[in-house]
Protein backbone atom coordinates (compact mmCIF):
# COMPACT_ATOMS: atom_id res chain seq x y z
CA UNK A 1 0.00 0.00 0.00
CA UNK A 2 2.71 2.47 0.97
CA UNK A 3 4.52 1.57 -2.21
CA UNK A 4 1.54 2.71 -4.32
CA UNK A 5 1.27 6.01 -2.45
CA UNK A 6 4.96 6.74 -2.96
CA UNK A 7 4.60 6.07 -6.71
CA UNK A 8 1.69 8.50 -7.02
CA UNK A 9 3.56 11.21 -5.12
CA UNK A 10 6.58 10.85 -7.41
CA UNK A 11 4.42 11.13 -10.49
CA UNK A 12 2.78 14.29 -9.16
CA UNK A 13 6.16 15.86 -8.46
CA UNK A 14 7.33 15.18 -12.02
CA UNK A 15 4.16 16.72 -13.45
CA UNK A 16 4.54 19.81 -11.29
CA UNK A 17 8.15 20.36 -12.41
CA UNK A 18 7.15 19.90 -16.05
CA UNK A 19 4.46 22.58 -15.82
CA UNK A 20 6.88 25.05 -14.29
CA UNK A 21 9.23 24.49 -17.21
CA UNK A 22 6.46 25.15 -19.70
CA UNK A 23 5.45 28.37 -17.90
CA UNK A 24 9.00 29.67 -18.10
CA UNK A 25 9.10 28.93 -21.86
CA UNK A 26 5.97 31.08 -22.62
CA UNK A 27 6.39 33.65 -19.87
CA UNK A 28 7.75 36.34 -22.25
CA UNK A 29 4.56 36.18 -24.39
CA UNK A 30 2.16 36.71 -21.53
CA UNK A 31 1.09 40.30 -20.68
CA UNK A 32 0.58 40.76 -16.94
CA UNK A 33 -3.10 41.35 -16.30
CA UNK A 34 -4.04 40.12 -19.81
CA UNK A 35 -4.63 42.01 -23.10
CA UNK A 36 -6.94 45.03 -23.18
CA UNK A 37 -9.13 45.39 -26.26
CA UNK A 38 -11.00 48.59 -27.09
CA UNK A 39 -14.56 48.45 -28.41
CA UNK A 40 -14.45 48.28 -32.21
CA UNK A 41 -16.11 50.76 -34.61
CA UNK A 42 -19.72 49.82 -35.30
CA UNK A 43 -21.61 49.66 -38.62
CA UNK A 44 -19.05 51.33 -40.92
CA UNK A 45 -20.44 52.48 -44.28
CA UNK A 46 -18.49 53.69 -47.33
CA UNK A 47 -19.95 56.41 -49.57
CA UNK A 48 -18.24 56.38 -52.95
CA UNK A 49 -17.28 59.40 -55.01
CA UNK A 50 -14.95 60.78 -57.65
CA UNK A 51 -11.42 60.10 -56.43
CA UNK A 52 -12.70 60.14 -52.86
CA UNK A 53 -14.58 58.08 -50.26
CA UNK A 54 -16.55 59.18 -47.24
CA UNK A 55 -16.60 56.75 -44.32
CA UNK A 56 -19.19 56.88 -41.55
CA UNK A 57 -19.44 54.70 -38.46
CA UNK A 58 -20.76 54.59 -34.90
CA UNK A 59 -18.46 54.90 -31.90
CA UNK A 60 -20.02 52.04 -29.99
CA UNK A 61 -20.58 51.67 -26.27
CA UNK A 62 -16.94 51.71 -25.08
CA UNK A 63 -16.39 55.05 -23.27
CA UNK A 64 -12.60 54.65 -23.47
CA UNK A 65 -12.38 55.10 -27.24
CA UNK A 66 -10.23 58.18 -27.93
CA UNK A 67 -9.61 57.91 -31.68
CA UNK A 68 -10.19 55.82 -34.75
CA UNK A 69 -7.51 55.15 -37.33
CA UNK A 70 -8.40 54.13 -40.89
CA UNK A 71 -5.91 52.13 -42.96
CA UNK A 72 -5.87 51.34 -46.69
CA UNK A 73 -3.44 50.18 -49.36
CA UNK A 74 -2.42 47.22 -47.20
CA UNK A 75 -1.95 49.46 -44.16
CA UNK A 76 0.58 51.68 -45.96
CA UNK A 77 -1.76 54.69 -45.83
CA UNK A 78 -3.83 55.84 -42.89
CA UNK A 79 -5.60 58.73 -41.27
CA UNK A 80 -6.71 59.32 -37.70
CA UNK A 81 -10.02 60.70 -36.47
CA UNK A 82 -10.21 61.97 -32.86
CA UNK A 83 -13.26 60.82 -30.91
CA UNK A 84 -14.54 63.55 -28.62
CA UNK A 85 -16.46 62.63 -25.47
CA UNK A 86 -20.17 62.33 -26.05
CA UNK A 87 -19.82 61.89 -29.82
CA UNK A 88 -21.57 58.77 -31.10
CA UNK A 89 -21.38 59.14 -34.89
CA UNK A 90 -18.15 59.80 -36.79
CA UNK A 91 -17.13 60.38 -40.37
CA UNK A 92 -14.12 61.22 -42.49
CA UNK A 93 -13.56 62.16 -46.14
CA UNK A 94 -10.58 60.47 -47.76
CA UNK A 95 -9.46 62.26 -50.93
CA UNK A 96 -6.75 61.83 -53.54
CA UNK A 97 -7.60 58.19 -54.20
CA UNK A 98 -7.09 56.25 -57.40
CA UNK A 99 -9.94 54.98 -59.56
CA UNK A 100 -10.17 51.44 -58.21
CA UNK A 101 -11.65 49.30 -55.44
CA UNK A 102 -10.39 49.72 -51.89
CA UNK A 103 -10.52 47.88 -48.58
CA UNK A 104 -10.51 50.16 -45.55
CA UNK A 105 -9.74 48.85 -42.05
CA UNK A 106 -10.97 50.81 -39.02
CA UNK A 107 -9.37 50.36 -35.57
CA UNK A 108 -10.39 52.19 -32.41
CA UNK A 109 -7.76 53.26 -29.82
CA UNK A 110 -7.88 54.41 -26.23
CA UNK A 111 -5.49 56.90 -24.58
CA UNK A 112 -3.13 54.09 -23.60
CA UNK A 113 -2.62 52.90 -27.17
CA UNK A 114 -4.80 49.83 -26.82
CA UNK A 115 -6.70 49.05 -30.00
CA UNK A 116 -9.78 47.23 -31.14
CA UNK A 117 -9.89 44.41 -33.63
CA UNK A 118 -9.98 45.86 -37.17
CA UNK A 119 -13.28 46.28 -39.00
CA UNK A 120 -13.21 46.15 -42.81
CA UNK A 121 -15.37 48.06 -45.28
CA UNK A 122 -14.93 48.07 -49.06
CA UNK A 123 -15.61 50.79 -51.63
CA UNK A 124 -15.19 51.47 -55.33
CA UNK A 125 -13.72 54.82 -56.29
CA UNK A 126 -14.89 56.38 -59.56
CA UNK A 127 -13.05 58.77 -61.85
CA UNK A 128 -12.48 59.97 -65.39
CA UNK A 129 -12.42 56.47 -66.88
CA UNK A 130 -15.89 55.71 -65.54
CA UNK A 131 -17.25 59.11 -66.54
CA UNK A 132 -15.71 58.91 -70.02
CA UNK A 133 -17.49 55.63 -70.69
CA UNK A 134 -20.96 56.93 -69.90
CA UNK A 135 -23.43 57.21 -72.74
CA UNK A 136 -25.80 60.10 -73.24
CA UNK A 137 -29.33 58.85 -73.70
CA UNK A 138 -30.61 59.26 -77.21
CA UNK A 139 -33.37 61.48 -78.50
CA UNK A 140 -35.86 59.57 -80.61
CA UNK A 141 -37.57 62.74 -81.74
CA UNK A 142 -38.34 66.33 -80.86
CA UNK A 143 -41.40 68.37 -81.73
CA UNK A 144 -42.33 72.02 -81.38
CA UNK A 145 -45.59 73.85 -81.85
CA UNK A 146 -46.28 77.40 -83.02
CA UNK A 147 -46.12 78.64 -79.41
CA UNK A 148 -42.64 77.29 -78.81
CA UNK A 149 -43.70 74.35 -76.63
CA UNK A 150 -41.14 71.59 -77.16
CA UNK A 151 -41.81 67.89 -76.66
CA UNK A 152 -38.73 65.66 -76.33
CA UNK A 153 -39.17 61.94 -76.93
CA UNK A 154 -36.31 60.09 -75.23
CA UNK A 155 -34.64 56.79 -76.02
CA UNK A 156 -34.14 54.33 -73.19
CA UNK A 157 -31.66 55.56 -70.58
CA UNK A 158 -28.93 53.26 -69.24
CA UNK A 159 -30.45 52.77 -65.81
CA UNK A 160 -28.19 49.81 -65.05
CA UNK A 161 -25.11 52.04 -65.22
CA UNK A 162 -26.75 54.58 -62.92
CA UNK A 163 -28.52 57.00 -65.27
CA UNK A 164 -30.49 59.23 -62.92
CA UNK A 165 -31.63 62.42 -64.67
CA UNK A 166 -31.62 64.08 -68.07
CA UNK A 167 -30.47 67.68 -67.79
CA UNK A 168 -31.68 70.15 -70.43
CA UNK A 169 -30.20 73.62 -70.95
CA UNK A 170 -31.97 76.18 -73.14
CA UNK A 171 -32.91 79.82 -73.64
CA UNK A 172 -36.44 80.74 -72.56
CA UNK A 173 -38.67 83.22 -74.37
CA UNK A 174 -37.92 85.85 -71.73
CA UNK A 175 -34.21 85.57 -72.54
CA UNK A 176 -33.28 83.71 -69.37
CA UNK A 177 -30.87 80.78 -69.52
CA UNK A 178 -32.61 77.81 -67.93
CA UNK A 179 -31.51 74.39 -66.74
CA UNK A 180 -34.11 71.77 -65.96
CA UNK A 181 -33.82 68.09 -65.20
CA UNK A 182 -36.15 65.19 -65.94
CA UNK A 183 -36.09 61.70 -64.40
CA UNK A 184 -34.18 59.16 -66.48
CA UNK A 185 -37.28 56.96 -66.36
CA UNK A 186 -39.35 59.64 -68.13
CA UNK A 187 -39.88 58.88 -71.81
CA UNK A 188 -41.39 62.24 -72.81
CA UNK A 189 -40.49 65.67 -71.48
CA UNK A 190 -42.00 69.09 -72.22
CA UNK A 191 -40.23 72.46 -72.37
CA UNK A 192 -43.04 75.06 -72.22
CA UNK A 193 -41.10 78.27 -72.95
CA UNK A 194 -38.41 77.52 -75.51
CA UNK A 195 -37.11 80.44 -77.56
CA UNK A 196 -37.25 79.40 -81.21
CA UNK A 197 -33.93 79.56 -83.00
CA UNK A 198 -31.80 79.22 -79.85
CA UNK A 199 -29.84 76.04 -79.04
CA UNK A 200 -31.25 73.35 -76.77
CA UNK A 201 -28.71 70.92 -75.37
CA UNK A 202 -28.99 67.95 -73.05
CA UNK A 203 -26.84 65.51 -71.11
CA UNK A 204 -27.41 62.51 -68.86
CA UNK A 205 -26.68 62.66 -65.14
CA UNK A 206 -25.38 59.45 -63.57
CA UNK A 207 -25.32 58.36 -59.92
CA UNK A 208 -23.37 55.08 -60.08
CA UNK A 209 -24.44 53.64 -56.73
CA UNK A 210 -27.01 54.20 -54.00
CA UNK A 211 -24.07 55.05 -51.73
CA UNK A 212 -22.48 57.50 -54.18
CA UNK A 213 -21.76 61.05 -53.01
CA UNK A 214 -20.88 62.47 -56.43
CA UNK A 215 -22.79 62.74 -59.69
CA UNK A 216 -21.30 62.22 -63.14
CA UNK A 217 -22.21 63.74 -66.49
CA UNK A 218 -21.98 62.84 -70.14
CA UNK A 219 -20.93 65.33 -72.80
CA UNK A 220 -23.69 67.62 -74.06
CA UNK A 221 -25.61 66.79 -77.19
CA UNK A 222 -27.92 69.14 -79.09
CA UNK A 223 -31.54 68.77 -80.08
CA UNK A 224 -31.74 69.70 -83.74
CA UNK A 225 -34.42 69.84 -86.38
CA UNK A 226 -37.58 69.98 -84.29
CA UNK A 227 -40.54 68.54 -86.12
CA UNK A 228 -43.04 71.37 -86.36
CA UNK A 229 -46.50 70.33 -85.20
CA UNK A 230 -49.25 71.00 -87.71
CA UNK A 231 -51.93 72.13 -85.28
CA UNK A 232 -52.14 75.62 -86.82
CA UNK A 233 -51.30 74.72 -90.40
CA UNK A 234 -53.53 75.77 -93.28
CA UNK A 235 -53.41 75.27 -97.03
CA UNK A 236 -53.82 78.80 -98.37
CA UNK A 237 -53.45 78.02 -102.08
CA UNK A 238 -52.94 75.02 -104.34
CA UNK A 239 -53.03 74.08 -107.99
CA UNK A 240 -55.88 71.54 -108.16
CA UNK A 241 -57.43 68.62 -106.29
CA UNK A 242 -59.48 65.73 -107.62
CA UNK A 243 -63.08 65.55 -106.38
CA UNK A 244 -63.74 63.66 -103.15
CA UNK A 245 -62.37 63.89 -99.60
CA UNK A 246 -59.87 61.11 -100.25
CA UNK A 247 -58.16 63.33 -102.84
CA UNK A 248 -58.19 66.65 -101.00
CA UNK A 249 -55.05 68.76 -100.75
CA UNK A 250 -55.67 68.98 -96.97
CA UNK A 251 -54.54 65.35 -96.78
CA UNK A 252 -51.04 66.58 -97.62
CA UNK A 253 -50.71 68.05 -94.09
CA UNK A 254 -52.89 65.71 -91.99
CA UNK A 255 -49.99 63.91 -90.31
CA UNK A 256 -49.99 60.61 -92.18
CA UNK A 257 -48.73 59.27 -95.50
CA UNK A 258 -51.67 56.87 -95.50
CA UNK A 259 -53.89 59.52 -97.08
CA UNK A 260 -53.28 61.36 -100.35
CA UNK A 261 -53.45 64.60 -102.22
CA UNK A 262 -54.51 63.73 -105.76
CA UNK A 263 -54.60 66.63 -108.21
CA UNK A 264 -57.34 66.90 -110.75
CA UNK A 265 -57.18 64.55 -113.74
CA UNK A 266 -58.11 66.43 -116.89
CA UNK A 267 -56.56 68.29 -119.77
CA UNK A 268 -56.18 71.47 -117.70
CA UNK A 269 -54.21 69.74 -114.91
CA UNK A 270 -50.52 69.54 -115.63
CA UNK A 271 -47.14 70.22 -114.05
CA UNK A 272 -46.06 72.18 -112.14
CA UNK A 273 -48.42 71.46 -109.21
CA UNK A 274 -48.15 73.34 -105.93
CA UNK A 275 -49.51 73.62 -102.39
CA UNK A 276 -48.86 76.69 -100.22
CA UNK A 277 -48.92 76.22 -96.42
CA UNK A 278 -49.35 78.81 -93.69
CA UNK A 279 -47.53 77.36 -90.65
CA UNK A 280 -49.23 79.84 -88.30
CA UNK A 281 -46.00 81.43 -87.03
CA UNK A 282 -42.53 82.33 -88.23
CA UNK A 283 -40.03 79.50 -87.90
CA UNK A 284 -36.36 78.90 -88.73
CA UNK A 285 -36.73 76.17 -91.34
CA UNK A 286 -33.91 73.58 -91.28
CA UNK A 287 -35.24 70.80 -93.50
CA UNK A 288 -38.28 69.31 -95.20
CA UNK A 289 -39.59 65.78 -95.12
CA UNK A 290 -41.67 64.49 -98.04
CA UNK A 291 -43.55 61.20 -98.35
CA UNK A 292 -45.23 59.46 -101.23
CA UNK A 293 -48.68 58.13 -100.36
CA UNK A 294 -49.37 54.58 -99.21
CA UNK A 295 -53.10 55.07 -99.70
CA UNK A 296 -53.46 52.31 -102.31
CA UNK A 297 -51.55 49.03 -102.67
CA UNK A 298 -49.02 50.05 -100.02
CA UNK A 299 -47.39 52.70 -102.18
CA UNK A 300 -48.17 54.91 -105.17
CA UNK A 301 -45.48 55.76 -107.75
CA UNK A 302 -47.47 58.56 -109.37
CA UNK A 303 -45.56 61.13 -107.32
CA UNK A 304 -43.20 63.62 -109.01
CA UNK A 305 -39.58 62.98 -109.92
CA UNK A 306 -38.51 66.58 -109.22
CA UNK A 307 -39.73 68.88 -106.47
CA UNK A 308 -39.05 72.43 -105.30
CA UNK A 309 -39.36 74.36 -102.01
CA UNK A 310 -39.94 78.08 -101.52
CA UNK A 311 -40.48 80.11 -98.32
CA UNK A 312 -42.00 83.51 -97.53
CA UNK A 313 -42.93 85.69 -94.58
CA UNK A 314 -45.86 87.44 -96.26
CA UNK A 315 -47.09 84.98 -98.92
CA UNK A 316 -46.01 87.50 -101.56
CA UNK A 317 -42.23 87.62 -101.75
CA UNK A 318 -40.70 84.17 -102.08
CA UNK A 319 -37.22 82.73 -101.57
CA UNK A 320 -36.37 79.73 -103.73
CA UNK A 321 -34.63 77.05 -101.64
CA UNK A 322 -33.84 74.86 -104.61
CA UNK A 323 -35.16 71.89 -106.58
CA UNK A 324 -34.42 68.26 -105.77
CA UNK A 325 -34.90 64.72 -106.98
CA UNK A 326 -37.69 62.73 -105.37
CA UNK A 327 -37.73 58.93 -105.42
CA UNK A 328 -41.35 58.09 -106.17
CA UNK A 329 -40.71 54.33 -105.91
CA UNK A 330 -39.99 54.11 -102.14
CA UNK A 331 -42.11 54.56 -99.05
CA UNK A 332 -40.96 56.54 -96.06
CA UNK A 333 -39.80 60.05 -95.42
CA UNK A 334 -37.25 61.64 -97.73
CA UNK A 335 -35.37 64.52 -96.09
CA UNK A 336 -34.16 67.73 -97.71
CA UNK A 337 -31.87 69.89 -95.52
CA UNK A 338 -32.00 73.67 -95.94
CA UNK A 339 -28.92 75.86 -95.72
CA UNK A 340 -28.83 78.82 -93.31
CA UNK A 341 -32.27 78.01 -91.83
CA UNK A 342 -34.31 80.95 -93.22
CA UNK A 343 -37.03 82.50 -91.08
CA UNK A 344 -40.40 81.93 -92.73
CA UNK A 345 -44.09 81.56 -92.06
CA UNK A 346 -45.21 80.24 -95.46
CA UNK A 347 -43.93 77.21 -97.31
CA UNK A 348 -44.64 76.42 -100.96
CA UNK A 349 -44.18 72.86 -102.20
CA UNK A 350 -43.94 72.50 -105.98
CA UNK A 351 -44.03 69.31 -107.98
CA UNK A 352 -41.98 70.13 -111.09
CA UNK A 353 -42.23 66.97 -113.20
CA UNK A 354 -43.51 63.44 -113.05
CA UNK A 355 -44.75 60.45 -115.06
CA UNK A 356 -48.32 61.78 -115.48
CA UNK A 357 -49.83 65.19 -115.95
CA UNK A 358 -51.36 65.01 -112.46
CA UNK A 359 -49.67 64.55 -109.07
CA UNK A 360 -50.29 62.15 -106.17
CA UNK A 361 -48.57 62.90 -102.83
CA UNK A 362 -48.68 61.59 -99.28
CA UNK A 363 -47.36 64.06 -96.69
CA UNK A 364 -45.00 66.96 -96.08
CA UNK A 365 -43.17 67.78 -92.83
CA UNK A 366 -41.24 70.88 -91.85
CA UNK A 367 -38.36 70.81 -89.36
CA UNK A 368 -37.20 73.92 -87.54
CA UNK A 369 -34.67 75.01 -84.96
Amino acid sequence: MWKIVIQWCFAGLVLLLGCKGMDSTYKEFVVPGGLTYVGKPVHPVAYMGKYRVQLKWARGSDPNVASTRIYWNNYTDSTEVPVEPGVDSLQVMITGLQEQSYSFFLKAFDDNGNSSVPVEVTARVFGDAYEGGLLNRGLNGSEIDADGIVTLNWAQANLTAGAYMTEVTYTARDGAQKVTAFPATENESVIPDFETGEPLRFRTVYVPDTFAIDTFYTEYDYARDFLLKKTNWKIVSFSTEHPGATNAVANFIDGTAGTRWHSQVNVGSKYPHHATIDMGSEQFVTQFGVWRTTFENGGDDRAPDRIQFLVSNDNKTWTDLGSYDFNRFVNGEQLYPVEEAPLARYVKFVGLSGPQEYIVMGEIDVYVK
